[in-house]
């Protein structure tokens, strides 16, 4: 049992509501995201080749819903933690593969009600948008289902096109009867009551603002013919500047995995992940096996389940990290769906490198994290390649600072860049002390700080020198120390400036 995260019902402590509620919640998120790694494991392990046409449109309807769900459901469990401010979220949108999960989610269900949707595109698209991909889905979502609703069996066609000057356009039209009056008077500002059916299109309409983006809508004749049209700005849109190939499936051979996890779909789903890296997984089924192959045998890397028999795995890593000679130092990451702070605090402080949130969303991903945490040059940013000199301006997600101002209010505010300017300088004077001793352990407790304020203000690169910097000390490499913190510091310092400047502008 995960006693430390969430056992702890024979803590006098406890009787503290507000305790029992963060306890409750704790096991609430990890009961869902365990739920939701399964359905989303399940799926992938179909075997879509030898089903029907029909079958395999469903399975794909099945899919891209069920990624979209898991979204959804990461999104309401971190606000309910009010942890929406702290996510380290690149927020990027791969066009192309939005268009397919798009086709995918939709053509089923309209097949179903005697409707087809075609998704066209019209001239060359970009790349990237550097929207949040969960809110386009959900603004786009609502509005072709609103469509396919009102489409009395005809077509719904989805029109994408991009220009460079207004941004990237999504025409959504069906044939049915049009909007009604009262929904078109609230998209021109007249504030008619957000009832009935006009209440999708009233969230739609906030979702639109948040993302930001333009909608607009209109009946194109007397007939009716709904459009709806919403236009993400230039600025948003990334267009492909090099020729470069894409990246190639991360490359784990000669790896030797330790992989503990006790649920037969994710240890199916795991293997095969491994395996396609060309990586040597060793699997065991509870925390104490764990710890026995630990001892009889020789890995680059140990991926570890929280919620085991016989041993937890914060029980492991404690026991690893006690422990003598190279065993206590081999790198130790926590596949886990406990992934809120609490959690994530004490998995740390067990002697976790790192941490894999369930559902794994990318298998990509998943082994470039495995390549950071072994050392790999292609998955841990080398010392002499870490950008230096460039300033942090270029590189700063500014909007995703706006966002985090937003959510604080105007009274809190000010409140929130004082406080980020006071961490973040007891960062920098502690790092700049601890590097110069040579403490690892100062560095990877400020480095872990570093990472969320970074992350949460949109300082991406800031934080991810601060992820490396944090591996060096965390492997003892203090001859890496000087060299990789001399970089980050410069992101840093140009960071607080931009967090002075934002408060200045508040007085």
């Amino acid at each position: 049992m995960i006693t430390q995260v969430s056992q702890q019902s024979d803590n006098p402590i406890c009787d503290d509501p507000g305790h029992r509620t963060s306890a409750a919640l704790q096991q609430l998120s990890h009961d869902i995201r365990s739920a939701m790694s399964d359905v989303l494991g399940g799926i992938r392990l179909v075997e879509t080749a030898r089903l029907d046409p029909q079958s395999q449109t469903q399975i794909d309807r099945i899919r891209a819903a069920a990624d979209t769900l898991a979204a959804l459901v990461d999104d309401a469990l971190l606000t309910a933690a009010g942890e929406t401010a702290i996510r380290n979220e690149v927020a990027e949108v791969d066009v192309a593969d939005w268009m397919c999960a798009l086709d995918r989610r939709w053509s089923g269900r309209a097949a179903e009600w005697g409707s087809r949707i075609t998704i066209t595109a019209q001239g060359a698209l970009p790349d990237r948008l550097s929207v949040s991909a969960i809110l386009l889905d959900r603004i786009v979502g609502n509005l072709v289902g609103n469509a396919l609703v009102h489409a009395a069996g005809s077509d719904v066609s989805v029109n994408l096109s991009c220009d460079q000057d207004t941004g990237f356009d999504i025409f959504i039209q069906d044939q049915g009867p049009g909007f009604p009056r009262h929904v078109l008077d609230a998209a021109h500002g007249n504030h008619a009551s957000a009832t009935g059916s006009g209440l999708g299109l009233h969230i739609v309409r906030q979702l639109s603002a948040e993302l930001p983006a333009r909608l607009t809508l209109s009946n194109t004749s007397s007939e009716g013919h709904a459009c709806a049209r919403l236009i993400i700005s230039s600025a948003k849109v990334i267009w492909e500047q090099s020729e470069a190939a894409p990246p190639e499936t991360p490359d784990l051979g000669g790896l030797r995995i330790l992989v503990a996890e006790d649920n037969l779909t994710n240890q199916t789903i795991l293997r095969q992940m491994l395996l396609s890296m060309g990586a040597e997984a060793v699997f065991v089924t509870d925390g104490q096996a764990a710890l026995d192959a630990l001892d009889r045998d020789t890995f680059d890397i140990a991926l570890l389940d929280i919620e085991m028999p016989r041993l937890s795995g914060l029980e492991v890593m404690e026991r690893v990290r006690s422990g003598p000679g190279e065993r206590a130092r081999i790198p130790l990451v926590a596949i886990t769906a406990y992934v809120l702070r609490d959690n994530r605090e004490a998995i740390y402080a067990a002697g976790a490198d790192g941490i894999i949130g369930k559902p794994i969303a990318s298998a990509s991903e998943f082994g470039r994290t495995i390549l950071r945490h072994v050392g790999r040059p292609d998955g841990e940013a080398d010392p002499q390649d870490i950008p230096s000199g460039q300033g942090l301006g270029p590189q700063l997600d500014a909007e995703r600072l706006d966002r985090l101002l937003q959510a604080a209010g105007a009274p809190g505010s000010a409140e929130l860049l004082d406080r980020v300017v006071e961490d973040l300088t007891a960062v920098l004077q502690t790092l700049d002390a601890g590097v110069a001793s040579g403490n690892a352990s100062d560095v990877r407790a400020q480095t872990h700080i570093l990472i969320a304020i970074s992350g949460a203000v949109g300082a991406d690169r800031l934080c991810q020198m601060a992820e490396v910097l944090n591996i060096a000390a965390k492997r003892h490499k203090l001859d890496q120390l000087a060299q990789i913190h001399a970089h980050l510091r410069l992101d840093l310092v140009d960071l607080l400036d931009v967090i002075r400047a934002r408060r200045a502008a508040l007085t």
